[in-house]
Parts: structure tokens; sequence; C-alpha cells
């Protein structure tokens, strides 16, 4: 109806023709025709139904003229257009993934056949057309994620089905789109975690890395990031159970250093083993996990014996010493030494673990904030909570200074009047805190306005506040997968930004930790009224799972009372969580102290990553890297010559590189190369020096070219949170031309090096 623009060159051709007369008649329009183009163009089904419904010679005229433009695989796909009455030409070409992988050879000559009878006309193509085919499908399958999730699903689906029709089903893993594939892979992951768990050689762990990285690079990974994160935390525990089979058990000395070792690794691990509770929808996952939480389990159990006895001692003695902080001294020490020089918000949160802390600061620092290490120390002291480790004594003695029993009316007026914590105060500003029923109101449902006016105020120079989140999670009767992240807290969002507006350091803490249920053994009380959820009166002998405590911090009657070391006795009602008993999951306390600014207070320094070494993904070989590089260029020879050699070519006179005998010749010659120092002058100020550069690469490098932000950031001694920062200037240098030389992931928080790129790039080879 509109008629057509005119022909440039005054030639009507078949170039021009052909696209206007597919785009009118069915519907294929495009502004590059290509393969993929053309297989989108099959997904709809009404377009298809045109095709099979147009005249016999246009159909033949546009199969020729297709394939003589965009290759025989293109007559293939028509074919099979034409032939079927649903849009499957996409879904063909992502089973034919399966069917003529290289792995499946010989495998699947059945399948093959019935996918030739029932879509291809019962004719043989040729392997390298169909894996043409199935290519172009990923790319259209894969850019429908994003535009077109239904057609998405549906299309994958389809090619499910078809797999299963044709009976090649079983080798669906070879895929990296098939959901049914994506549930194969995590089946033989969670196969191969089951034989580490059957064996006794922890250290041979090749497969299940593989099966590892086979599940991390399929299309449904970015889609099932819970489940990612599950397999991430079950490689972490075995990498820590490894550990302690390479090693000779040796038991923490005293109960300072048991309660630094629960900060620093068991609530590592504690955080990963309990991600594995709620198992996984693929069985053999599933029952690996199950298995492997029990193991570690068994091994935390043993280890809980350990610090309960130290515990006990300890607290017989009269629990002396500067190691621990116990939870009454925490304000006096941490919080008034900080509000001496700056504005100071405390954050009790209520039931608080190390494990929820870790997995809470671990997201609370990507956005802004820094972990800050007391002076003199690389890592906060912990705190250990009164005795039982329930909220009425641990966070009245927590926010009063001295022991104590009490509620919240007791705990306001504490804080006001507490002595250490006056003495930072200007006259007719006390500390002020809040607790949950005033932290919110109608007129701001996220946080109440006298809190924010608090916080923001100048004049109040401590400001804290009670939040009941993990305590309140811990009364449900269901168990609920939860992910302890800033967001997850409802009112800690908005506490954060106040803070950060008003550049108030933030020192997050608990009064107690807890325990999970977890097929908890339920006793009874011969005295109900004198015992808790997790204690209980000494009355009789203890139980092989239980201690009796005595000493000055024992709260209760007589300053005795018996609590189980293990997890899994409970003396109330069944809940989701409990606390009281004498683990260090719920006795130690987490004291993280934060800053949004670089205007730390005097000693104060900013925490280099602690997380523990198997934390981190374990490096691949790089024993045969260099096989696979190119050859460097032999290094010219510097011999001396005349005045004149040096006219042509002169660079100006920058200041010298310094290369080390220990720096490797590969990092040498590309720090002395004429292409880096030009990538450094376009880079513009406030680069790294050289040495940096040697030792980012250096560290990849021998890392196999890939590892973490968190394993990069401990190498190279490098706060976690600037690393993003240093990355960014190091790429500007290394990634001429936008060549992803260095590059991140995003959804790995991975960083990778390839090193062959870099030394093409650099003119090195």
């Amino acid at each position: 109806p509109g008629g057509y623009p005119a022909v440039r060159s005054g030639f009507l051709d078949a170039e021009t023709i052909w696209p206007l007369l597919l785009k009118q008649a069915i519907g294929l329009a495009a502004d590059t025709l290509d393969l993929t183009s053309l297989l989108k163009w099959s997904l709809d089904a009404e377009t298809t139904n045109r095709f099979r419904r147009s005249p016999e010679p246009f159909r033949e005229a546009a199969v020729a003229w297709l394939s003589e433009s965009l290759g025989p695989v293109a007559e293939i796909v028509l074919r099979c257009v034409e032939q079927l009455d649903r849009p499957d030409a996409v879904p063909i070409g992502l089973a034919a993934t399966v069917l003529f992988h290289p792995t499946a050879t010989g495998k699947l000559e059945k399948a093959t056949g019935k996918l030739e009878e029932r879509f291809l006309q019962g004719k043989t193509p040729d392997a390298g057309l169909m894996q043409r085919w199935s290519t172009a499908a990923t790319e259209v399958v894969r850019a429908l994620r994003h535009t077109e999730s239904k057609a998405y699903r549906q299309t994958l689906q389809r090619a499910d089905e078809i797999l299963c029709e044709i009976q090649a089903d079983s080798l669906a893993h070879l895929s990296d789109t098939s959901p049914l594939g994506f549930d194969q892979r995590l089946a033989r992951l969670g196969d191969r975690l089951s034989d580490v768990l059957t064996g006794t050689n922890w250290d041979q762990l090749g497969e299940l890395h593989a099966a590892h990285q086979a599940v991390r690079t399929h299309d449904q990974a970015a889609q099932d990031a819970r489940r990612l994160e599950q397999v991430s935390m079950a490689l972490r525990l075995v990498r820590w159970v490894g550990g302690l089979h390479r090693e000779t058990p040796v038991g923490p000395p005293s109960f300072a250093a048991a309660a630094v070792d629960h900060v620093r690794d068991g609530g590592f691990v504690d955080w990963a083993r309990l991600r594995l509770r709620a198992g996984d929808p693929v069985r053999e996952l599933s029952q690996a996990y199950s298995r492997l939480f029990e193991h570690v389990t068994q091994i935390r159990e043993q280890q809980s014996h350990q610090f309960s006895r130290l515990l006990a001692d300890w607290t017989a003695a009269g629990s002396q010493g500067d190691e621990v902080l116990t939870v009454e001294r925490i304000l006096e020490q941490v919080v008034a030494s900080l509000a001496a020089e700056s504005l100071v918000l405390v954050i009790v949160i209520d039931g608080m673990s190390v494990a929820v802390c870790r997995e809470l600061l671990a997201d609370v620092t990507r956005h802004e904030w820094m972990a800050l290490s007391e002076p003199g120390r690389t890592f906060n002291r912990p705190g250990v909570a009164a005795i039982p480790s329930v909220t009425e004594f641990s966070r009245t003695s927590l926010l009063c200074g001295v022991r104590r029993q009490g509620a919240a009316a007791d705990e306001k007026p504490g804080f006001a009047e507490h002595a250490a914590l006056l003495s930072r105060c200007r006259s007719g500003f006390p500390p002020v805190l809040f607790h949950k029923a005033t932290l919110q109101e109608a007129d701001d449902a996220v946080l109440a306005v006298d809190v924010r006016k608090e916080i923001a105020s100048t004049h109040r120079r401590i400001v804290g506040v009670v939040v009941n989140a993990v305590d309140d999670h811990l009364l449900k009767g269901e168990q609920i997968n939860t992910r302890w992240s800033r967001d997850e807290i409802k009112v800690l969002p908005a506490l954060l930004h106040e803070a950060r507006i008003a550049r108030r350091l933030v020192v997050l803490v608990s009064d107690h930790g807890h325990v999970l249920d977890w097929q908890t053994q339920a006793r009874p009380c011969s005295d109900e009224n004198d015992s808790g959820e997790r204690w209980r009166a000494p009355i009789g002998e203890p139980a092989a799972d239980e201690l009796q405590v005595e000493g000055p911090r024992v709260m209760t009657k007589g300053h005795r009372l018996i609590a189980p070391w293990s997890e899994r006795v409970r003396y109330g009602m069944k809940k989701n969580g409990y606390h009281g008993g004498l683990t260090p999951q719920e006795m130690i306390v987490p004291i993280v102290v934060l800053s949004s600014t670089d205007d730390f207070p005097a000693g104060w320094q900013e925490q280099p990553v602690d997380t523990p070494s198997w934390w981190d993904e374990d490096a691949p070989t790089v024993a045969n890297l260099d096989k696979s590089l190119p050859k460097l260029k032999p290094a010219k020879l510097q011999l001396p010559g005349t005045l004149f050699d040096h006219l042509e070519d002169h660079e100006e006179v920058t200041a010298p590189v310094i290369v080390t005998a220990s720096t490797p010749e590969w990092i040498a010659r590309l720090l002395t190369s004429p292409v880096f120092a030009e990538q450094k002058r376009l880079g513009g100020r406030g680069l790294p020096a050289e040495k940096v550069f040697a030792q980012l690469l250096e560290t990849i490098n021998q890392s196999g070219g890939k590892l973490t932000s968190t394993a990069l950031a401990r190498a190279l001694e490098f706060p976690a949170l600037r690393l993003p920062g240093l990355l960014a200037k190091v790429q500007r240098v290394l990634n001429i031309d936008g060549y992803a030389v260095l590059s991140r992931d995003d959804a790995s928080d991975t960083i990778e090096l390839n090193r062959g790129l870099l030394l093409k790039q650099f003119d090195l080879v």
C-alpha cells in the first residue's frame, strides 16, 4: 500500500527484491538476513503457516535464494519448517546440540535416526551443518531470555520434549541450554560429591571441580543463583574438611583461642553448612548435601564440646583477660572508644550469630561500608554472652554495662546512664536507645521520624537501636531458608542510610547467638520454672551431651546451671531455633565496626580480607599453562651504540620501571614495552605503580588465569571494597581497544586474565 523506495542504482536485482518479497509474503524481515534471523522467524507459528500455504513455485524459489545467501543449512531448516505443523526449528537445533556433540559420537545413532525420520524427511544431514544450526539456535534462544521469557521457557521445554521423543534425553547434560540437562549436571555433581564423602582421599577433587564447572557454565545457572550458592557452599565445606584430614587436629589451648577460632573460621563453616539444610530438587544432589551436612555437623559437635568445656573452665576461674570481651564490657571497650572522636550508631541485632553476621557483613560491605579493626589488631575481639545466653540476661547486660537481668524497660534507662558512654556525651544529650516498638510509626513505615532525627543530630553523640529480626525469626515454627542481607532486615537499609548521611560510625553487635532446629531431641525438665529452651536447673547429673557450669557469670539462682553443648537438645517446645545453650553458635557475640568514609578514628584501620583460605575456590594447576600460550618474542639485545643510534623514535624519558630478578619474564617484558608505556600515558592519572601491575598479574596467572575477587584481595593485601576501583584502573591500561585482557564476571565475582591475548595486544609474541 505504501509503495517501495526507488532503487538507487537504477537496476532492480534479486538482492533488492527478495527481502521485500519475503517480508510481504511470509513475514520474514530483518535488518541483516542471516541464519539467526531465519530461525527467529521460525518461532512464529503464524508466519511459518504462511510459508507452508504459499504456492509451491514461491516456496522453492525462496528456499533456493535463501540457501544461496545463507548457506545450505538454510535449506535444511526451511524443509523442516515446510514439513512440520509446529514451529520446531529452534528446538530441533537445540536438540541437535546433544546429538552432534563430540562426546556423543557412537552413543546416539538410534536417536539420530529417529530425528531424521520425524523431523528431517528421513535425510541424513552433514554433521557440520547441524552444528551450525545448533549454534544459531542457541544464539536465538539466549536472546529470548532477556526479552521474551515465556517464549524462552516454551522453546527450551520443547527442545527437551524432542530429546525425550527420540530417546536422547539421557545425554541432555551435553547441552548448555537444556533445563533437563541442567538437572542432570546437578545430579552428576551430587554423585561426585557422594564419591568424595564415601572415599578417604579428600585431595582428589578433580572430578568434583569439573562437575561444578559444568554446572556453572550452564545457562540455567544465571537463573538459579540460590542453587548455585548452595553448590559453592558444599565445595567450600569439602575443602574445609579436606584441610582437617590433611592436618593433625589440635584443639584450641584456651577459651579465648576457641572464641577467636569460631569468629575466624567456625562462623563461615556454620554459614555454609546451614545453607545445605534446604536440600535441592534433584534427588542425587539433595542426598549428597544431607550426607555432607551430617559429616560437617558431627565435626562441629566435637568442636562445640571442646569449646563448652573451655567455657566452663573459664567461667569457673572468674572470666579474666582482655582477648574476649564479656557482653557487659562491649559498650565501654568499643563504643565509648569510638565515641571519643566520632558520632556512633549502635545497632543491636538480637540473636545474631557469627554465621548470620558473616553473611550480613558480606552484603553490607558491598554497599559503601568498610569494616574496621581495633587499634593494634588485625581483627576485632569476639564478645561472649552471659550465661544462660538468652535475651533477658545478655541483652540487658550489654546495654546497661553491668551483669543484670531485665527487659526493655530496664535497658532504655540503663543505656542512657551507662557511665562510659555518658563520659563521651554532651551535657543534656545522653545516649538514647530505641526498641522495636518505637522504630516505626504510621507516618513512616520504614523508620520513625524521631529515630531519623536523633541519628542526624550532631549533639546526640551515641544512638542505639535494638532490631529483633533474627530473634523473631527463631519463633517461627516452620523452617525458612532465609538469606541474611541488609534488605532482609526491614529497618537496616534506612538505619545505614541515615548513619551514612550523618557520617556516623556503625557498631553492629548482638547479645547472643542461636542454633537452628534440626532433628532436635526434646527433653522434659523437672523444674520448668527455673529452666529455658536450652538450659535447666542443676538437678541431677548432666547427660553425655550436657555440661554443668558455675561461676559469677552464670546469672541464674545459685550461679549454676546445666546446659547442652550439643545443638540437638532442647527443653522447650519446637521452634525454628533456640538459644541459651553453651555452643559457640549461641555464646559468641560478633562485634563489627563500619565506616562509610576514610576518616577513621585514631588507631583504627580497614580490616583486611578475613575469609578463610578454604572459602575461595582452589587455584587450578598451571603446570601446563605456558604450553598453550604463544611464544614470546626474543628480547632485543641492547648493545652499546653511537650517539646517532638513538635519534630516531626518540621518546621522552620517564621514571624508570622497577623490575626485579623475581619478576616473571613475560611480566618484565610487558612493563618495559613501549605499548605498555603508551597505554599508561593514555590511561590518565591515578594509575597504580608497576609493582602493583606485576603482583596482580602474577597472582591471577598462578591461579590458572582466574580467581575470585576475595582471593585476589587477600593475595594483594588490598581492601576488598576498593578492589573494583583498582581493577578499573588496571583495565584502562591492559584492555586495549576494549579487548577483554582482564575481565570481571559479576555473577560469579571472578576476575579472569587472558594471558595469550595480553601477549598479542602488547606485541610480545
